[in-house]
Formats: C-alpha cells, sequence, structure tokens
C-alpha cells in the first residue's frame, strides 16, 4: 500500500506540473500583456471641441486637432494616424509627451495655481475633461497623454514605473513656460499611482487627490484575474507579476502607491473611491487611507456607493462635484482660487 500511496503521489506531482506550470505561464502571459500593453482609446475630442475652450497644445502642432474634428466622424472612436509629438516635452529615456495647457476662464495668471489631470492605463488625457470642467472656471488645468497613451510615445505601460518621468517632464513646462510652481495633481487609476509617487518627492505638489487609485498592484491583479475566472490568488499574481518583468525590465508594483502616501508632509490628501469597482475594491481606498494616517498626512476618504472604476463621476455627480471643489478651494486658499 504504501508502494502503491507513492506512485500516486509523485503521479499528483507530476500532474501539478504538468498542468499547472503551463496554465501558470499563460495567466502569466496574458495579464501581464493586459498591464504592459493595455487597450488603448482612441478619442480625439479637445477642450475645444467638447466644451468650446481655449488652450494650448503642448509639444505638436494644434492644425492636427482641426484636421482630425474636420474629417472624423466620432471623436469617441478616430481611426487617423496621428503625428509623434516634437521634442518640446522629452523624457530622460527619449519618450515625447504631448499635452494640453487650459487657463482658467476667470483670467487666473499662468504662474497661479494649476490642477494636473492625470490619466489611467487605457486612457487619455481627453478622459479627464469631465473632472477639468469642475474646476476650469477657476484653475489654471494641465494635462497629459503619458507614454503608449494618446499622443505621446512609448510601445510599453509600466503601472506608474516609468510614467512618473512623463508627468515630471510636463510639470518642468509647466514652470519653465508658465511659472507655475503650485500643483494640485488628481490622479486616476494608474494616473493615482504615477501622481502619488511624483508627489511624494515633489515639494511644488501641494496636494493629491486619487480617484479610483490601487493600493498595491497585487490588489488589481488578484481582483482581475478572480473577475475572469482564475481562481489563482498570489501565485497567479506571481505570474503576472514575473511576466510584466520580463516584458518591461521594470518592478511594476514598485511604484504602489501605498508606500508614497504616507510621504506627503503637511501636504493634504484626498480619495476618492467607488462601492462597485470590479477593478480595485473598496479595500484598496481603506488601505491608502490607513497609510496616509500612520504617515500623519491630513486624509479624507469619500466613497460613491454605485460607483464603478474611474466613472464616480458618472455616478456621483453632485457628490463628486462637493468633495473635489471643496478640497481644492481649500487647499489654494480661496473660492477665487488665490493662496
Amino acid at each position: 500500500m504504501r508502494r502503491v500511496a507513492r506512485r500516486l503521489g509523485r503521479l499528483a506531482v507530476l500532474a501539478v506540473v504538468v498542468i499547472g506550470l503551463p496554465y501558470f505561464g499563460y495567466v502569466g502571459f496574458a495579464g501581464s500583456e493586459r498591464l504592459v500593453h493595455p487597450n488603448r482609446s482612441i478619442w480625439c475630442f479637445t477642450p475645444e471641441t467638447e466644451y468650446g475652450w481655449q488652450y494650448e497644445a503642448i509639444n505638436y502642432d494644434p492644425a492636427d486637432d482641426a484636421r482630425l474634428a474636420a474629417e472624423e466622424d466620432d471623436l469617441r472612436d478616430c481611426r487617423a494616424r496621428r503625428p509623434p509629438p516634437g521634442d518640446e516635452v522629452v523624457t530622460p529615456d527619449g519618450e515625447r509627451i504631448a499635452g494640453w495647457y487650459i487657463p482658467a476662464a476667470d483670467g487666473m495668471p499662468p504662474d497661479g495655481p494649476t490642477v494636473v489631470l492625470v490619466h489611467g492605463i487605457g486612457s487619455s488625457m481627453s478622459a479627464m475633461l469631465t473632472r477639468g470642467a469642475l474646476l476650469h472656471d477657476r484653475y489654471n488645468l494641465l494635462l497629459l497623454d503619458m507614454r503608449n497613451h494618446g499622443r505621446s510615445t512609448g510601445t510599453h505601460s509600466t503601472m506608474g514605473v516609468r510614467e512618473q518621468v512623463d508627468l515630471k517632464a510636463m510639470l518642468d513646462w509647466a514652470e519653465a513656460e508658465k511659472g507655475a510652481t503650485r500643483f494640485l495633481l488628481l490622479g486616476s487609476s494608474m494616473g493615482g499611482v504615477t501622481s502619488a509617487n511624483v508627489a511624494a518627492d515633489d515639494p511644488r505638489v501641494a496636494a493629491l487627490v486619487l480617484d479610483s487609485t490601487h493600493a498595491t498592484l497585487q490588489n488589481t491583479v488578484e481582483t482581475r484575474l478572480l473577475a475572469a475566472g482564475h481562481p489563482v490568488g498570489g501565485a497567479g499574481y506571481l505570474a503576472v507579476w514575473i511576466g510584466a518583468w520580463i516584458r518591461t525590465g521594470e518592478n511594476l508594483a514598485g511604484a504602489d502607491a501605498v508606500h508614497n502616501v504616507g510621504r506627503l508632509g503637511d501636504r493634504p490628501l484626498l480619495i476618492l473611491q467607488g462601492g462597485r469597482d470590479a477593478d480595485q475594491g473598496p479595500e484598496n481606498a481603506e488601505q491608502l487611507l490607513a497609510a496616509a494616517q500612520a504617515g500623519g498626512v491630513e486624509v479624507e476618504l469619500h466613497t460613491c456607493p454605485e460607483g464603478r472604476h474611474a466613472a464616480l463621476l458618472e455616478s456621483c455627480p453632485d457628490d463628486y462635484r462637493t468633495w473635489l471643489v471643496d478640497f481644492v478651494d481649500r487647499v489654494f486658499g480661496s473660492a477665487a482660487g488665490t493662496p
């Protein structure tokens, strides 16, 4: 009987190896592909086509926006190829970053308080205009397409690791060209992770808003795997992490926001979370809250019960407006936006 048991045990181990390794290889390949090469939005609407706002195209010819507006049937489903940006905003590793500068409607000087809107994975700066519309009347706005998104160059996304230099390059542009030195960063999803890393080390950042932002990469990967029917837990995350490292040479967990929100010092933090966020559940917001409180950061958390991932404004428009506008006004001193 013992001999039979040992043989059965060896067969079981062999079965795990034969079946398990290919399965986890597939999970790692498919999961990392989604992180590194996300399905990208092909929106090309602008502040002018969407709201009639004046804006400055950063690092690309604005005539191309006019061309797309005239040629495309649907500015939320653009098919025309867009030329790459120029050399006005280039990261240290050579990516060319495009953006928009939108002056405040009330005539705020260029060196006044500036809200920087940072999109999530697979998105673009166009998607952040709805949030910008809540603040455009009093504050200058700065938006960017991070690498591998929108108009900007790049072939890989890294969940906030390399994207930090994209955001820093755009802040440097705003300081050099507009004299702006007080920024509030509003990041959505991956944009929140990127913003948390930059804010922790850049004294020009006066405050931080995290919208639908995961505390750790492991949280969001495990949630997505379970939602896709892969009951693989931490082992599945490890497979995805390894796959992403092979693809990019980067530790994508190295930018986890939970490690940075406690480093803001006396600069306040606003966390906005959706109660029905299928990409990263409310536990992420609670972890970010706890980390910020442990670091002595002034922090507040608001939850939109019906809000889905990166869609809180659509589900809770009045509450979202109040949470965001009141916070920004407190940071910048008054409803008029003066320091």
